[in-house]
């Protein structure tokens, strides 16, 4: 019979448990659902929430402001320069906000001399307004005409616009000048307003020929031609080019050929621009007769109230009186919203290159390209409703 161990002595350590001889837990009894405790976020996470939280609120208020500044704001400006592709409309007063164009009277700045970028930029505002067309169009002209052909383009976009917007008024307001092609212009009007120190009128045409045969001579250039057997006429055109009068101030026959060809042209372009002025003139008060305006078109200018007399304007105004009337006519019964649409100025990568032309040339900086367009620029007939003051 074997004997049974001995309890440890007192004091002495336990003797370790055998697993083997532990007995597992009890299974826990049907339907216990043990006890779920969910811990609380520490104060570091709520905080951190919280800045997340005023971040995004920033973020967007941020976003607000600067598409809010980007359509209204002072940056509008610089915006639309780079990124707009069309001609945008400026509040003509400061209190009358982009909301407000409704039933809107739209002022066309003509302004200065009449070229290629003029008649572009008249030809792309009516263009617009043919699109979304206003209750009334203003035309203020503060211009002493320039090229015949430039002219004619803003005249047909006029033309265009009233023909396909019969109910839209259009009035002509006068500034400092509006004579010779600014006046053309202005010959569809419905009403003309000139300013009583306006100065208008000047109706013909001129044509600057310059003459290069010396200069050509004196450089050493010898010019060799050709002209095709069935275009002989092609010769009278080179002829503007020679000088019209020897040492003795008598004028060459390669002259007289040049004046007469010349002549043709520009009496071709006058009957065009009386035209012009008969119908425009006649269509707007039909009281005018042919007899009083061929009187006034012989290349005479005429300032306020002698333009009145002469049937060329039919009131003396402001650009205001202007406006006012075309509401009148528009039938607004409320005070007009009223935009303007001018010529804008170079972009802002050309502004350098605009400053640069101040500083003068560098010859030495000068490229072929630039020596042909040098001498096609001042070697071309120019035909041009200009006034001329001697």
């Amino acid at each position: 019979m074997s004997e049974s161990p001995m309890p440890n002595p007192p004091g002495a350590p336990r003797a370790p448990i055998d697993p083997t001889g532990t007995s597992t837990p009890p299974p826990p009894p049907p339907g216990y659902v043990p006890a779920v405790y969910v811990q609380q976020p520490s104060g570091s996470k709520s905080a951190t929430k919280v800045i997340l939280y005023l971040l995004i609120v920033a973020l967007l208020t941020s976003i607000m402001i600067n598409v809010y500044l980007s359509k209204y704001g002072p940056v509008a400006t610089v915006l639309s320069a780079l990124t707009a592709s069309g001609l945008q409309e400026q509040p003509y007063r400061a209190e009358v906000t982009p909301s407000e164009l409704q039933d809107r009277i739209v002022v066309v700045e003509i302004n200065g001399t009449i070229d290629g970028p003029t008649a572009a930029f008249a030809e792309e505002a009516f263009y617009q307004l043919k699109q979304d067309p206003p209750a009334a169009v203003v035309l203020r002209v503060n211009s002493g005409g320039g090229g015949v052909t430039a002219s004619d383009q803003i005249w047909n976009a006029i033309k265009t616009f009233r023909a396909e917007h019969k109910d839209v008024p259009v009035v002509a307001s006068f500034g400092t000048v509006a004579a010779s092609g600014g006046y053309y212009i202005s010959a569809p009007a419905d009403y003309i307003f000139c300013e009583r120190t306006g100065i208008t009128g000047s109706i013909g045409v001129l044509a600057q020929v310059p003459a290069a045969g010396g200069l050509i001579e004196k450089l050493g250039l010898e010019m060799n031609m050709i002209i095709a057997t069935k275009s002989p006429n092609k010769d009278d055109a080179n002829d503007f080019f020679v000088e019209w009068y020897d040492e003795e101030g008598n004028q060459t026959e390669e002259g007289k050929a040049a004046e007469a060809v010349l002549t043709n042209l520009v009496n071709d372009a006058y009957d065009t621009f009386f035209k012009v002025v008969e119908e425009g003139r006649t269509a707007a008060n039909p009281k005018i007769t042919t007899a009083e305006l061929e009187q006034a078109a012989t290349g005479a200018i005429f300032i306020g109230e002698e333009a009145l007399d002469a049937k060329l304007v039919d009131e003396i105004g402001y650009l205001d009186d202007a406006i006012a009337y075309a509401a009148k006519q528009a039938k607004l019964k409320d005070e007009p919203n009223v935009t303007v649409l001018r010529e804008p100025a170079g972009s802002l990568l050309s502004l350098g290159l605009m400053n640069k032309k101040h500083d003068g040339v560098d010859l030495t900086d000068v490229t072929g390209e630039e020596i042909r367009q040098l001498i096609d620029d001042t070697s071309a007939v120019r035909l041009e409703y200009r006034m001329r003051v001697r």
